[in-house]
């Protein structure tokens, strides 16, 4: 299994697992959908469509509800990619914090909706906005695997999965 842990895990603090699975799909023009919202400063934040597994929800359920919710994305999950970890602190919430992300290629079908989340929007970025613009390095990371898997150049039109 391809991994990469990022950040500086400290040996007396206790951290929060979070474990989310993520989808990373290319559009005819080589392009990535992702969730652009607000950070707590107010500053734009940009995210893969994934996130936090509810109850006891498998990866791929996990990826169609949350590309739904966060960007009204119709979408099917498909191979493993990598599997990205990341140790933080959070000043917000005072928490430090181990996310644990499962990243998987995934088919873009169509929009059926507007986001149900609030403050968020579905937004469309080439590989190269991707580096520059996405929010987390362990997110940047596992585009960058998925780029090598799938697309040989930028400005080639994807493999279709």
């Amino acid at each position: 299994m391809l991994q990469k842990t990022f950040g500086e895990k400290h040996p007396n603090c206790v951290y929060k697992d979070r474990t989310g699975a993520y989808g990373i799909g290319f559009n005819d023009d080589g392009k990535i959908p992702v969730a652009m919202t607000h950070l707590a400063n107010g500053c734009e934040g940009y995210f893969l469509l994934g996130g936090g597994l509810d109850n006891n929800e498998n990866h791929s359920d996990c990826i169609i509800r949350e590309c739904l919710e966060e960007a009204g994305l119709r979408v099917t999950p498909k191979e493993f990619i990598c599997k990205g970890e990341r140790y933080s602190y959070i000043e917000q919430i005072e928490t430090y914090f181990h996310g644990i992300g499962y990243f998987y290629c995934m088919e873009i079908n169509d929009v059926i909706a507007e986001p149900t989340e609030p403050d968020h929007s579905l937004v469309w970025l080439s590989i190269r906005e991707a580096k520059e613009k996405l929010f987390l390095p362990h997110q940047i990371w596992a585009v960058e695997q998925a780029y090598k898997l799938y697309l040989t150049d930028e400005s080639i039109v994807p493999v279709r999965l």
